[in-house]
């Protein structure tokens, strides 16, 4: 199985070095090929102990000196040499208390341990030692911004996955195909955010009065040139046995909140951005009013589109540029 990235924190109280080299001795006996630490105390002040390999060596320098660590940290390699070369990194770190933004406790971080081993490790962790109970929520408001969203998909896409000569294969070259197109046509000015959904896309822009015109002219110009560049795709050899034909898009503009957890963002404007996707023909896109410093030069035409929850809602419709 392969590697991949892990990282943990665990809200373990009151360690001291030993139970530290404790934790690390069970980690070296999980993953046996990490048969070399080397361990770096931090004070305060100063470094009491960096890069040691040598156990009995830290021990005599903490010796009266414990209450004036802050952090206590060990990595892992597989040689010797491995210490001094760009290779793959294992380290478990203990703060005894919290300082700045780092929480107390213990914190792994690993590129290159196999999970299902380490899945061994942290059962250890669990059973072995008393975590801090925490019973309080953890709660991010987010923070209040305005946005530009742009929703696109694919139109019939479900339907053409259950034709019975289309196999998954086939399905993520045309998904890899779509999104690499979409995500190319926003690199003009590229958005803090893209988000996959399955057969469509989101893409955010955090905007200000400096940037919204070139925000709102990218995304309008890529949503417009998606028919001309799917059917590049579609005229692929690549896809002998075609693709949906057609791509919806949406935008809107207005108030969200940006959730730092997850790097996500949420408000209506999304909400709107994509139910105007869904009602959108394949040979248009559908741009709510409340949009901003809409290009001049690009035709447009008022319209009333009916969409769920809100109803009726005003917005301008656009032809995909390669439309007669």
């Amino acid at each position: 199985m392969a590697s991949s990235i892990i990282r943990r924190h665990y809200p373990i109280p009151n360690l001291n070095f030993r139970d530290f080299w404790d934790i690390c001795s069970r980690f070296q006996t999980n993953h046996p090929e990490f048969r070399h630490a080397y361990f770096t105390v931090d004070g305060f002040d100063s470094f009491l102990v960096l890069d040691e390999p040598d156990v009995s060596k830290v021990l005599k320098r903490l010796e009266g000196r414990e209450n004036k660590v802050r952090k206590y940290s060990a990595r892992f390699y597989t040689s010797r040499t491995q210490h001094t070369e760009g290779y793959g990194i294992s380290e478990l770190q203990y703060r005894p208390v919290t300082y700045d933004r780092y929480l107390q406790g213990l914190s792994f971080y690993s590129d290159s341990v196999n999970k299902a081993n380490y899945y061994q490790f942290e059962e250890e962790i669990y059973s072995t030692y008393p975590f801090i109970e925490n019973t309080e929520p953890d709660v991010e408001f987010g923070k209040p911004c305005e946005i530009l969203a742009l929703v696109i998909d694919i139109r019939g896409f479900s339907l053409f996955c259950e034709e019975p000569n289309i196999e998954s294969p086939y399905i993520c070259g045309l998904m890899s195909a779509f999104y690499n197109m979409a995500n190319h046509s926003l690199q003009r000015f590229p958005p803090e955010m893209t988000k996959f959904l399955g057969d469509g896309m989101l893409a955010i822009w955090e905007t200000s009065p400096a940037d919204r015109e070139i925000a709102v002219n990218v995304a309008l110009t890529a949503a417009l040139s998606l028919r001309h560049k799917w059917k590049i795709v579609q005229d692929s050899p690549h896809f002998t046995h075609g693709a949906p034909e057609m791509i919806g898009a949406g935008i809107c503009f207005g108030l969200a909140s940006h959730l730092e957890t997850g790097h996500d963002y949420i408000g209506r404007p999304i909400n709107i951005a994509s139910r105007l996707c869904s009602a959108c023909p394949g040979n248009r896109v559908y741009v709510d009013r409340a949009v901003p410093n809409i290009p001049l030069h690009l035709k447009k035409e008022k319209f009333v589109a009916h969409i769920k929850p809100y109803g009726r809602h005003n917005i301008w419709s656009f032809v995909n540029e390669d439309e007669d």
